[in-house]
């Protein structure tokens, strides 16, 4: 079993957010098997705002409905960290709210985004991907997805969106793909990261020290890498397109953002777990609101 795991807010992050996030969910669904899930944490959204995917539901799929679990971590939660950052969402914190809370009996956790559709190029859906991998963290291609096309799928079509995806892959040459360092195989490798939910346990989430935007993907690469060697590659199995959002500058890409330190988070780390959040990462001690779509319209 997957557990598919996404953030964000209701906040038009980015251009055109709602309608890639609607394509991203309704895609992503689209790949799972039930008892998969896709857990969305809605991380500050103002308290007199619905959640994002509540403002989006008209445009989401049965399947999408079915599948998604909605995670609100209200702005009460990210008062403890505002002093520490500008950012209005924290990724490290959202990610490990849902994992905390994800299905036991789940093997694995997708952290991604929403803005990736993935097309498998073996089978017809990601559970089967992963139904046989052996133990260890697998990374998959980043594909960019230019603005007019993805603009032009109908959100309520998924099968037919990568199924056209899958084909102008090759027709127009998209699939460029961008290799990064070994211990990472692929640029932007935040955007498939296939973990396996014990191994998050146990080493303690990500990284919640993190609050200041990017290389937190990086960062749990390099603390599985400790343990395993090396990252699985799954670029033979599927393919990560990612809906391309340049037209509107945001805050983690503008001239004034800020960074995580790479030397401190990357290249010096030197053990898998993070002992100083053992006790509470994924605010396990806070009482974390779950809304379903299922029945909705």
């Amino acid at each position: 079993m997957i557990s598919v795991v996404l953030y964000g807010r209701n906040d038009n992050y980015g251009y055109n957010y709602h309608k890639r996030a609607a394509l991203s969910l309704n895609c992503i669904a689209e790949v799972l098997r039930p008892p998969d899930e896709i857990i969305f944490v809605d991380y500050n959204t103002p308290d007199d705002l619905p959640t994002l995917p509540e403002a989006i539901h008209d445009t989401l799929t049965g399947r999408a409905k079915e599948l998604l679990r909605i995670l609100r971590a209200r702005p009460a939660i990210h008062q403890r960290f505002k002093s520490r950052t500008k950012l209005v969402v924290l990724e490290p914190i959202a990610r490990n709210v849902a994992i905390r809370r994800s299905s036991p009996s789940s093997r694995w956790i997708l952290s991604t985004n929403t803005d990736m559709i993935f097309v498998p190029l073996t089978g017809t859906s990601l559970s089967e991907i992963v139904h046989d991998l052996p133990p260890g963290f697998y990374h998959a291609p980043r594909i960019e997805l230019p603005e007019m096309l993805w603009e032009s799928l109908d959100r309520h079509k998924p099968r037919e969106i990568i199924s056209t995806i899958r084909d102008l892959g090759h027709t127009l040459h998209l699939n460029e793909i961008v290799l990064h360092e070994a211990f990472v195989l692929y640029d932007s490798p935040g955007d498939f990261q296939l973990i396996e939910r014990n191994d998050l346990f146990k080493y303690n989430g990500f990284d919640e020290q993190m609050v200041l935007g990017w290389h937190v993907d990086s960062n749990i690469a390099r603390r599985l890498g400790i343990v395993y060697g090396s990252v699985g590659d799954l670029g033979s199995k599927i393919y990560g397109y990612h809906c391309d959002h340049t037209r509107q500058v945001t805050a983690m890409h503008g001239p004034t953002r800020t960074e995580n330190d790479w030397r401190q988070f990357v290249e010096n780390v030197d053990r898998p777990e993070i002992a100083s959040q053992a006790d509470n990462w994924g605010c396990v001690n806070d009482e974390i609101e779950e809304i379903r779509l299922r029945g909705h319209s």
